[in-house]
């Protein structure tokens, strides 16, 4: 599990320390919709608006990760934060108020409900932890109300959180928890 918090960090490191890499990483809706640039929708997750923003991301993916390492494995979790991380994108792409995005945050609320839902299933702890963390993430993303404002400006971090990608994450990890489900439930 180390191997995959330090690829983790490693990556959004390269995406939001090198020049390069974070200009070209980040999503810009009218880069990716006009000018064709696609692999924003792949990149944008891992690029970060400075080192508090990447610090705090790599700290809750780390914290997450842990959380959820007793039931599965670090492919998996990767996977799933991966989706997540572009079905968030994806979902930007219809959300015409959002110019631009970067970091994890809509993919560990994906890993995250989709990490309580896989703990559930669970007996002791981490069914108790698997409950705190669902409510946790639905009740986070009710209060946010993303759907009455995609984006706030927070001045504790200098620019506008985009709770949509929240929702939008919570969305994919529910949805890779149901697949993942169905897919286990199939083979039996």
């Amino acid at each position: 599990m180390a191997a995959t918090v330090a690829g983790v960090a490693i990556v959004s490191a390269l995406f939001t320390f090198v020049p390069w890499l974070h200009a070209h990483g980040l999503y810009l809706r009218d880069a990716v919709r006009a000018d064709g640039e696609w692999w924003r929708v792949v990149t944008a997750m891992w690029v970060h608006l400075g080192w508090k923003h990447w610090l705090t991301d790599v700290a809750s993916c780390s914290g997450l990760l842990l959380l959820i390492a007793r039931e599965a494995r670090p492919r998996e979790l990767l996977a799933v934060l991966t989706i997540c991380g572009v079905a968030t994108q994806v979902a930007m792409l219809q959300m015409p108020s959002i110019g631009w995005y970067g970091g994890l945050s809509g993919a560990l609320h994906g890993v995250a409900l989709w990490g309580g839902l896989r703990l559930l299933q669970a007996a002791g702890l981490s069914r108790v932890i698997g409950v705190a963390m669902c409510v946790a993430v639905l009740v986070k993303v009710w209060a946010e109300q993303s759907w009455l404002a995609a984006i706030v400006f927070d001045p504790s971090w200098g620019f506008g959180v985009v709770r949509a990608a929240h929702a939008a994450g919570a969305v994919a990890g529910l949805a890779c928890w149901v697949l993942q489900e169905w897919w286990s439930n199939r083979r039996r």
